[in-house]
């Protein structure tokens, strides 16, 4: 009898678990796949699998590009808290819905500091600490940063307010920014200075980071989108 129960006994379903060298990955984790030299080909979810390997999954139901089989591409993960890290890795099996990315490595922090950034051109406003406001211009975004042109000068290390709404539909965002690069842009038609900042996002509360991850997301599938109908 104990033969039989054997027999049919259930099998518990394996963990799934990854390398010891990805801990930070998760079910659900938003996810930039990307070209080696930075091109963004699709965002999407991660799903975990057992082995050095994941799936891809569209967001929303959306439909991926073909993938081709051992291209290599960068994943670009975003964290809870807004962090992120890069990884390596090889297409595997694809479709329409998923992509399978094997055979993932860890890249050199210097990659991990390049952010995919979506032309915004948007218009804002800056807040010095004294509270002094004056209107800007959003050129581009991304999750860890933006570059901002204004009137107003701050020195290399300071920070700033930046409020923005990138999407019409959405609260605007305020966000404290802190200057990485600067530069002077002449003006043609007036004798007044503007300039260009190369902005770190610092201290974001993580609901903040999560709701500036959607807005992001949502403007790049609107990229992409009209990328595939040029």
């Amino acid at each position: 009898m104990a033969f039989f129960k054997s027999l049919f006994k259930k099998e518990e379903p394996a963990p799934v678990t990854l390398s010891e060298d990805f801990p930070d990955l998760y079910n659900g984790m938003k996810v930039e796949v990307m070209t080696p030299a930075n091109t963004l080909i699709f965002v999407g979810r991660l799903q975990l699998l057992q082995g050095n390997q994941v799936d891809i999954l569209g967001e929303s139901g959306g439909f991926l590009p073909r993938g081709l089989y051992n291209q290599r591409v960068k994943l670009r993960c975003f964290q809870r808290d807004g962090d992120t890290f890069t990884l390596n890795g090889s297409v595997g099996p694809n479709g329409p819905k998923f992509w399978r990315i094997e055979r993932l490595q860890s890249l050199q922090s210097s990659e991990n500091r390049n952010f995919f950034r979506l032309n915004a051109g948007v218009d804002g406003q800056v807040r010095s600490i004294s509270g002094e406001k004056f209107p800007c211009k959003v050129l581009d975004i991304s999750a860890g940063g933006a570059r901002i042109l204004t009137t107003k000068l701050f020195q290399l290390e300071s920070t700033f307010q930046l409020e923005a709404a990138l999407i019409p539909t959405e609260e605007p965002f305020t966000l404290t920014c802190k200057v990485r690069r600067t530069s002077v842009r002449a003006q043609t038609a007036s004798p007044m200075k503007k300039f260009e900042y190369g902005c770190q996002f610092v201290e974001v509360p993580p609901r903040e980071q999560e709701r500036l991850l959607q807005v992001i997301f949502t403007l790049q599938r609107k990229v992409l989108r009209a990328r595939r109908e040029e």
